[in-house]
């Protein structure tokens, strides 16, 4: 398979990618694995995406407010794993100086004004969506889309993000064409789904 995009997206390289479709995968991946490359390709398939950008987070707000102290080494090793023609890895949180995804998401916004971005992830990440910085207003600024991942569907049911109103919220999309200023958030429980965690891989279990 061809090498992945190069160079990789930086602050200043908005005119290369004007016009187009960009998912956001954004993670400590710590390691990047299997479930990761399942839901960035399913992402490119079904939401007609020109590429994906593997955003490596320095650390997980959740878990630790500090910088992990191997950000330069997970960038790397996520590059060795990352091998599409249609996706890359980027450090770019580091130069935008950004931890929460609400300010990165604003900062590319401001930064790749002409580039409609989706922000996509596994659907363990619903589960806590509500425990992110400035969860409620994520939505309305790209649309996000969180891909089936056993036994999270079960869990989301009666969480806050689910049940906000206030959020476009679709279901069972097999194909979406992303359009400018378009929100809300969309749940793919339909396909094949990779139940594997970072977090299990560390502690064997993967």
């Amino acid at each position: 398979m061809p090498s992945a995009i190069t160079p990789s997206p930086h602050i200043r390289s908005a005119a290369r990618w004007k016009g187009l479709r960009v998912g956001l995968l954004g993670g400590s991946f710590n390691p990047a694995h299997a479930g990761h490359m399942h839901i960035a390709r399913q992402a490119i398939i079904r939401f007609k995406l020109d590429a994906v950008w593997w955003v490596v987070s320095p650390g997980n707000v959740l878990k630790t407010k500090n910088v992990v102290a191997d950000f330069d080494a997970r960038v790397e090793a996520v590059r060795a794993f990352v091998n599409h023609p249609r996706m890359c890895v980027t450090d770019i949180e580091r130069h935008l100086k950004t931890r929460y995804t609400h300010d990165t998401v604003k900062a590319l916004k401001i930064r790749f004004p002409a580039t409609r971005f989706v922000w996509i992830a596994g659907m363990d990440n619903a589960v806590d969506f509500h425990r992110w910085d400035r969860w409620a207003d994520l939505p309305h600024l790209v649309p996000f889309v969180f891909f089936d991942r056993p036994p999270a569907l079960a869990k989301i049911k009666g969480k806050r993000l689910r049940q906000n109103k206030r959020i476009r919220q679709r279901t069972k999309i097999m194909t979406h064409r992303v359009k400018r200023h378009e929100s809300g958030v969309f749940w793919m429980f339909k396909g094949r789904a990779v139940n594997l965690s970072s977090t299990q891989i560390r502690a064997g279990k993967g």
